[in-house]
């Protein structure tokens, strides 16, 4: 009885809180989640225009040639220009980094480099800059996946905040930083509070035929479990990921129909019922626990001399870095 009693407080005050506007990221994301990077060596040769430089009366154009972790950009010109086939620029990128230095050639003598500094702001686009000029160029990849990219059918990435989650921020703040732009995806935020009628409408309408990943936390996981089982196998839920469920029964009350979800990863807190309001959440609402008919069950953490039992439930960051859950999300890519 108690415990039910403090199941139903819980879900009073979520819902109260589901009505406060604090769904807002740091206009600059001190950190980002690139899931991709986790992957091979940033691939980066191709085409590209930087479309505010000229030579000989046209848009700069350069091809990008690379050799393990050395990129060259050659010029692009029309025969007869003195800048055709001439080096733009030079540099080596470090596995895993998305910054490098380079040495750019000054205009109009190709003998002459100065030192600049080169970041992929996300897989189609590399920005230089040179110490003492102003701004930076930017180079867009015209080629590949790049080349009339039509962003409605990226994939649309859907995070479902638990209890409290737009005051605790477990959900929110790895929302913020799960970086779209870089992944090639869209994202949206929801809490499990939200109308569940309404944000089915809004994920089918923006998705609109493209991939679907449901991400939830806590209650939140529960949401987007029910929410995948209401949707149609041609609706596209290409992942399920649950981080540590919790629901008024310990379980999933909905089965889930074959073809729905492509994939399902649960992941599930093992160190038991803690004395915070954290590691009580999971005695409170009832925790799942071990899902065995998930795709991937992931116990967390998956060392059990790392049990922190006051604080598990919340390690949201934690979670969603798991190799399983990174592999997934950059194979939508």
């Amino acid at each position: 009885m108690i415990k039910h009693r403090l199941h139903l407080a819980l879900l009073a005050v979520t819902t109260f809180a589901s009505i406060l506007d604090a769904q807002t990221c740091p206009a600059r994301q001190a950190q980002h989640i690139r899931p991709s990077l986790r992957q091979a060596p940033l691939q980066l040769a191709g085409e590209y225009q930087a479309p505010f430089e000229f030579v000989c009366g046209r848009p700069l154009a350069v091809r990008v040639h690379q050799t393990g972790t050395e990129l060259t950009a050659v010029a692009q010109a029309p025969a007869g220009c003195p800048q055709a086939r001439q080096v733009r620029w030079r540099g080596s990128l470090a596995a895993g980094q998305t910054s490098f230095p380079v040495q750019v050639a000054r205009r109009g003598n190709a003998e002459s480099v100065v030192t600049g500094t080169a970041t992929v702001t996300d897989p189609c686009t590399i920005a230089i800059a040179v110490r003492g000029m102003a701004g930076a160029a930017r180079y867009t990849r015209t080629d590949g996946a790049c080349a009339g990219e039509d962003d409605a059918a990226r994939p649309l990435v859907v995070f479902i905040g638990g209890a409290l989650d737009d005051w605790n921020r477990n959900l929110l703040n790895v929302f913020c930083a799960y970086d779209a732009q870089w992944e090639r995806t869209r994202k949206l935020y929801f809490l499990h509070t939200d109308d569940a009628a309404e944000v089915r409408r809004q994920v089918l309408a923006r998705a609109a035929g493209a991939p679907v990943v449901l991400i939830g936390h806590s209650y939140g996981a529960n949401f987007a479990y029910e929410l995948a089982a209401t949707m149609q196998p041609d609706s596209g839920v290409h992942l399920l990921l649950t981080l540590d469920p919790v629901s008024g029964p310990a379980a999933p009350r909905i089965p889930l129909e074959p073809g729905l979800v492509r994939r399902w990863i649960n992941v599930w807190a093992g160190s038991g019922v803690g004395l915070s309001s954290c590691g009580l959440v999971g005695a409170i609402g009832g925790a799942w626990g071990s899902r065995p008919e998930a795709d991937v069950d992931i116990r967390f953490p998956p060392d059990p001399a790392k049990d922190d039992p006051d604080n598990d439930h919340c390690k949201t960051e934690e979670m969603f870095l798991l190799p399983p859950i990174q592999d997934a999300l950059a194979a939508l890519r």
